[in-house]
């Protein structure tokens, strides 16, 4: 049996409780048309309706009057779980936990967070996901920080500290070396191995080619780091990589750096909530000074 997803489930929460989807997606951080279509998923899972509409407004159906009181129960539960052992319990939390937005893995500096496994008393936990779930689970202290590339979707109880860039190159094969004259125009000659649809990449890439009017040869798409690094070794395409991956790649000296897109520069974000004290915010203090 398919497990049922609690999140699609806190989605119905808010909105019963709101009684209204303008309202819950404000409080959630996420647009109108997500909410409605994970509660449209959750229905389908429970085979029933949960609302009905009338004159405008949203009408629990006696199925979604149901559900509503098993989902009062399951998250005060978590949220009576979350206060106990954190505060009446005189247990230090032992973990400190991570969220970092998709594709921000591929390039973020994990050299940020490496200071933390020197603690021996904690454990680091690092949770890679979408940026308004992860704001979510900050919100709620189930996240002490998360990594984006952006200040959008946080609320006024969340600091934000910018702490560093994503620079992005392209790299290839030593045999292409004589393309760095004429950069990045000189891209136009070069076969080139792109991303999938699902990468954030893929449109700031395509952008850049068209506004530069560069049109390479298409190869091939994936967004496998290991695959990427291969098919640049390999001398078959230049790729496009952000600093990380660059620095990773150019340690085989067969690879080269053609140059440095600076249109694709992004910023890297540390989010926490305003009251957090624990070892994210002497992290990101360190990082300012």
């Amino acid at each position: 049996m398919e497990r049922l997803n609690f999140n699609h489930l806190y989605y119905f929460y808010i909105v019963a409780k709101e009684g209204s989807i303008k309202v819950a997606s404000e409080k959630l951080f996420v647009s109108q048309p997500t909410i409605s279509d994970q509660i449209k998923l959750l229905e389908a899972y429970f085979n029933c309706q949960l609302f009905e509409r009338r004159n405008r407004s949203l009408f629990l159906t006696s199925e979604g009057e149901f559900a509503l009181k098993y989902a009062e129960n399951i998250f005060s539960q978590g949220h009576e779980l979350t206060r106990r052992l954190r505060n009446q319990i005189q247990m230090p939390k032992k973990s400190i936990d991570i969220g970092v937005t998709h594709f921000m893995s591929h390039h973020f500096l994990y050299e940020t967070i490496l200071p933390l496994f020197n603690q021996e008393e904690i454990v680091v936990n690092v949770k890679e996901g979408q940026k308004h779930l992860l704001l979510a689970d900050l919100e709620e202290e189930n996240l002490d920080m998360v990594f984006t590339d952006g200040q959008d979707l946080t609320s006024n109880s969340m600091s934000s500290y910018r702490i560093g860039v994503n620079k992005t190159y392209v790299v290839a094969h030593k045999k292409f070396q004589k393309y760095k004259k004429g950069f990045p125009e000189s891209l136009g000659k070069l076969p080139f191995f792109n991303y999938t649809n699902n990468s954030y990449l893929k449109y700031e890439i395509e952008l850049f080619f068209s506004k530069n009017s560069i049109t390479p040869k298409v190869i091939g798409e994936g967004d496998d780091r290991d695959l990427i690094e291969m098919v640049t070794s390999q001398g078959l395409a230049f790729t496009i990589v952000t600093e990380a991956a660059k620095n990773k790649f150019c340690l085989n000296k067969d690879l080269v750096v053609l140059g440095e897109i600076s249109e694709l520069q992004t910023s890297v974000w540390g989010i926490i909530k305003k009251d957090y004290t624990g070892y994210g915010f002497k992290l990101l203090k360190n990082k300012l000074k």
